[in-house]
């Protein structure tokens, strides 16, 4: 029995093996968060890229979980699913509004008028 044991291969290991499940959990936050980013950048001012982002992470979040909630979607199944999107754009959300100054957004709806 020893003898297989040594064969095969088994002995302990220094490590713990731990799956990398979240892997795709921080491939999927980083696109969800640098895609919008780049693109309010490229369409609004730089001081109001923040409080936007966040207003639109908060807007997305809730359809993509009204959306998982309408079709019954597994919350525990493996792999990235509707929720986990839902998940990481709440995340963007709180996040992007806790960096954010809403001063920025008042100054602009102050100045808006002005504009010919």
């Amino acid at each position: 029995m020893a003898q297989r044991k040594m064969d095969s291969g088994f002995e302990r290991k220094l490590v713990i093996e731990v799956p990398l499940r979240f892997q795709g959990l921080i491939r999927l936050i980083a696109i969800t968060a640098a895609a919008p980013a780049f693109v309010l950048f490229l369409l609004i001012p730089a001081p109001l890229v923040l409080p936007v982002l966040s207003i639109l992470s908060f807007v997305i979040a809730c359809v993509a979980a009204m959306y998982a909630l309408f079709i019954n979607a597994n919350r525990d199944a493996q792999g990235s699913t509707i929720w986990n999107i839902a998940y990481v754009f709440t995340f963007t959300w709180i996040v992007a509004g806790m960096m954010s100054n809403p001063k920025h957004v008042l100054d602009w709806f102050d100045n808006l008028p002005m504009v010919p």
